[in-house]
This record gives structure tokens, sequence and C-alpha cells, in this order.
């Protein structure tokens, strides 16, 4: 097969990140560039497992929301017995965007074009004027909605266009024990705690994944005045103090910030950390029981962020978890999601206050969140000049880590908490997708 000129040059850059990422040097080029965009689209994010919603968020029968894997939009609905379905939010008569709303509850979707009715389930159950127009030769039976392939753990909702891909199991391949740091806060696991935010951006994705699995490196720079004003249970002097880890090949890694001396699980109300303790294995009781803040990604593009956050400078801390997806909507941008996640058997008391904290320190206008997003844009904008793009960024950091031997989590460990080993596995998976080379991908 001839590939476009556009198409043969985007893969030779996907080849230079293959090469030099062992190394420890990434090509620039690679944010902003269209034909790295297509090959996403293409060879990555339809081939992956894609977060879709949590289980939380359509709790009752019928309620439905509505998500996106990379630009194709995908309906997810419990249906009426409970189950939970996701299917393509198109009609199948002529490709109409099928429900219109981002959330909601309904036991049928119809096409405002032509008027066919489907279940929430997915069967088309309605054609108006069926007889008349189509006599027998169209069966119902034959144009329900395209369904989309799904799995969950411990209430993330994943989907797939990939009929080929592996078990969602494989993939995570062993990264649950990290997110169960997240999602087993408390013996009945956690729920979205209100709707989630969603904003747009200038900025290339991958620049966020990349600081979204483990940057602790930014966090005294960035956001050194969150240090000066006592917003966080860390000084500049400890803050490096941690492990990065991350599941070769996979992608998935994560940061783990630790403060010599805190209390485990600081911020948490006491029976919310009695409750954890119970909810862990011994193992992670043992790797977490340190950790101050817990940053990490679920390869390509769901990031998960745990820290304690004092609102009022100085006084004692309350604990937010929030969980963020980036999608592409172009070379150099994209549209962020964030949800706050809560354990579900905390005080009222206790989400309220975590909520306000989540929303002061990365909601939309969050004071972090804007701090990152005024970095993020500006390299995308810095990277598209001509001379830029075509140097090489250092990747170095942490190359002569070795293992730790005895620690208790699965995957490389290395130490300290600041490391581009984590990164430097992101890029690697994401040059094997991005190239074709995985299975379900289009070769080249």
């Amino acid at each position: 097969m001839t590939l476009a000129p556009e198409t043969n040059a985007a893969y030779a850059l996907v080849d230079r990140v293959a090469e030099g990422i062992g190394r420890g040097s990434l090509p620039a080029k690679i944010f902003n560039d269209p034909g790295i965009y297509e090959l996403e689209k293409e060879n990555l994010f339809s081939k992956v497992w894609n977060f879709l919603a949590h289980e939380s968020e359509i709790p009752e029968p019928g309620d439905y929301v509505v998500r996106s894997i990379a630009d194709n939009s995908i309906l997810v609905a419990r249906d009426e017995s409970g189950q939970i379905h996701a299917h393509l939010n198109m009609c199948r008569h002529r490709g109409n965007q099928m429900c219109k709303s981002e959330i909601g509850n309904s036991s049928h979707f119809r096409c405002s074009y032509h008027g066919w009715v489907y279940k929430n389930s997915g069967e088309l159950v309605a054609v108006p004027y069926h007889k008349q127009a189509y006599g027998t030769q169209l069966r119902k039976t034959d144009w329900g909605l395209v369904p989309v392939k799904i799995d969950t753990y411990e209430g993330l909702i994943f989907g797939s266009l990939n009929n080929e891909i592996e078990s969602l199991d494989e993939y995570l391949g062993g990264f649950q024990f990290y997110l169960d740091y997240y999602l087993k806060a408390g013996l009945e696991g956690v729920e979205v705690y209100g709707p989630p935010d969603i904003w747009e951006s200038k900025c290339d994705w991958k620049l966020w994944a990349e600081n979204g699995s483990g940057d602790g490196y930014h966090t005294p720079v960035t956001h050194q005045f969150g240090f000066h004003l006592g917003y966080f249970a860390s000084s500049g002097a400890t803050h490096s103090i941690g492990h990065a880890a991350h599941i070769p090949g996979k992608g998935h890694g994560i940061g783990l910030g630790e403060t010599p001396g805190m209390p485990p699980f600081l911020g948490y109300p006491d029976e919310i950390v009695e409750s954890i303790n119970k909810s862990f294995t011994e193992a992670q009781k043992a790797a977490f029981h340190p950790v101050r803040t817990a940053v990490g990604l679920v390869f390509p593009n769901l990031n998960f962020l745990s820290q304690p956050f004092s609102p009022i400078p100085g006084e004692p801390g309350v604990r937010f978890t929030t969980m963020r997806q980036a999608q592409s909507l172009g070379a150099g941008r994209m549209r962020l999601t964030s949800w706050c996640l809560m354990p579900k058997d905390a005080p009222k008391e206790f989400k309220e206050a975590a909520y306000k904290a989540y929303t002061l320190a990365f909601g939309p206008g969050g004071m972090f969140e804007q701090d990152d997003m005024e970095n993020f844009n500006n390299i995308t904008h810095q990277l598209q000049g001509s001379a830029v793009r075509e140097i090489e960024l250092p990747y170095v950091m942490g190359m002569d880590a070795e293992q730790l031997p005895d620690y208790p989590g699965p995957g490389k460990v290395v130490k300290p908490y600041m490391n581009d080993s984590n990164f430097r596995n992101l890029w690697g998976t994401w040059a094997s997708y991005v190239s074709g080379e995985r299975k379900g991908a289009n070769h080249r």
C-alpha cells in the first residue's frame, strides 16, 4: 500500500520517538503535528481500552451519558434490567446523532431525522411507515445500534473499538494494584460526586498525559506558592521523596510522593482510614501508608490525583481525589473532563469539604489547574516554532535508577518520586501503538 507523503512523514517521526526514547531523547516535533493526530486516531485511540464512565454516573435503569472515543460519539446506557451497554451514538438509517443530551434517563432513543426508535439496550424497535416504505425488505433485528465492546474494573467502564483487543485485566497488567489507591477508598468503593467539569484547551493532550503519569518535578516550581502558603502537606525540601512506578510496555504509571512522619491517608476522617485499611491487602498497606500524593495515568489518557489540601492555609487538610480524561480534538487541542471521586461511605460533611477542595485546586478555575494549563498551553504554542520543532528534548532523569528489589507493588519501581522513568515507558508504549505494531492496529 502506498502511503501519502504526510503519512510517511508522521510514521518517520514515530520511528524517531521509538529509537530515541530509550536513550532519553524525544523530538519536540511530536507535538502539534496533524499527521500524528491522524495516526493517533487510527492506531491508538481506536485500538486501546478508553475510559467511558463510572458506574455511579448511571446508577438507575434508563440512565445514560454520552462520551467519546477519538472522534466517535459513544452512548453509554443502563437498560431496564440494569445491564450496561455502549453503542456508537448514531442512527443506523442515515447516521444522525441519536442522543443529543450529554446525560439523562430514557428507555428509548428516537432519531430526530426519520424517527427510527431504539431501546436503550440498542435494539431497533420502531420504523415509521415500515410496511409502506420497506415492505418485507427491512428486518429491524439487522439494524440495531452498533455495539462498542466494554469491560469494567471497580466501577470504571472502559470501551474499545478494537475487537481483537486483550481483556481489560490483561491491558491493565497489574496496575490495578495502584488503581485501588483511588478506587478502594473504603469498603464500599467510590462514587462520582457531582457532574463532571468539561473545558477545552489549546494544549497537546500528550503533554497533559505525561504530567499526569507522575510529574512531581514541576510542583515546587509551578505551584511554589502552595508550599509557602501552607496548602500542601509537604515542603520543597521533602517533596521529591517517594517512588515512581510503571508497568513496562503498558504505558501506565504513577508517582507516589511521601512526607516523612505523615499519618497514613492524611486528610480522610478516621472512619474512612479504618475502612481503607480493611479494603487494602497487606502489600497495598505497606506501599500506600507512607504516600502523601498519588498521581497516576491509565494509558493513554485517564489520570488520577489524590492528595491532602488545606483550603485555609495552615489548617489541617482535607483529602480530595480527582479523575480526569483528555480527549484529543486535533493537533495541539484537547478537551478535558474532570470528575471528583468520593468514598461512598464518607460522612456528608467530609464530601462537601473535599469537593470544595477539589474545585479550589483542580476545577476549571482551580489555582493549580490554572498554573498547569498556562504551562501546557504555552509549551504547545512554543513547540509550533519552525526552529524549535527540530529540537530534541531530554528524558534522562533516572536513567541509571535500578528496580527496588523489595518494593511490595508490581511493575518497575524506582526512587525518587521525581523521575523520567514513567515517561520513557509512556512514550515507548505510545510509539508501539501509533507505529501500528500492536495487535489490531493499522500496519504500514
